[in-house]
């Protein structure tokens, strides 16, 4: 069984640790992420303002209660574009002994009914295995979305707009 949790002020370093291991996948699509020299650890700058912003919120993916086996950022009010969604998906990561398992389609599908609403979900373009798990997860769960290419920063991303109703 699948639950999202919150995460609380007492969990950013568990949160943080976790944050290491999803950016070290990503930079194998995204050149731009570096490794800390100071620490040895891919960071995310703006991680304390998940717990510190309204509208900027972390959950831990858990399994069967527990065990924490991935995170989810979303971006919501002013941290959101209002007009076309409710909710951006910041960040959305299994840990690889968990993956092609079926539990980020669960984690996925109790977002959804927690937080039902219009969604922009983005991928970097050169992130093959990301945006195939969306659509995946798009065609599971019968969700019609409308896509675009976007440029932030110097990275291309491709984006999904839908909703997600109660």
């Amino acid at each position: 069984m699948i639950l999202i949790t919150k995460a609380e002020q007492q969990d950013k370093s568990i949160l943080k640790n976790v944050m290491t291991l999803f950016l070290h996948d990503l930079s194998e699509f995204n050149q731009d992420i570096e490794m800390n020299p100071q620490n040895g650890l891919f960071e995310l700058d703006v991680l304390d303002w998940f717990f510190e912003k309204e509208g900027l919120t972390p959950y831990f993916i858990r399994l069967h209660d527990q065990k924490i086996i991935g995170f989810i950022l979303v971006q919501s009010g002013p941290f959101s574009n209002q007009e076309f969604a409710d909710y951006v998906l910041n960040s959305f990561f299994i840990t690889k002994n968990y993956r092609r398992q079926g539990l980020g389609r669960a984690a996925c599908k109790a977002l959804f009914k927690h937080l039902p609403g219009r969604y922009a979900v983005g991928q970097l373009i050169t992130n093959m295995p990301a945006i195939q798990f969306w659509k995946n997860v798009y065609t599971s769960f019968d969700i019609d979305f409308y896509e675009q290419e976007e440029k932030e920063d110097s990275q291309t991303l491709i984006y999904q707009y839908f909703k997600v109703l109660k």
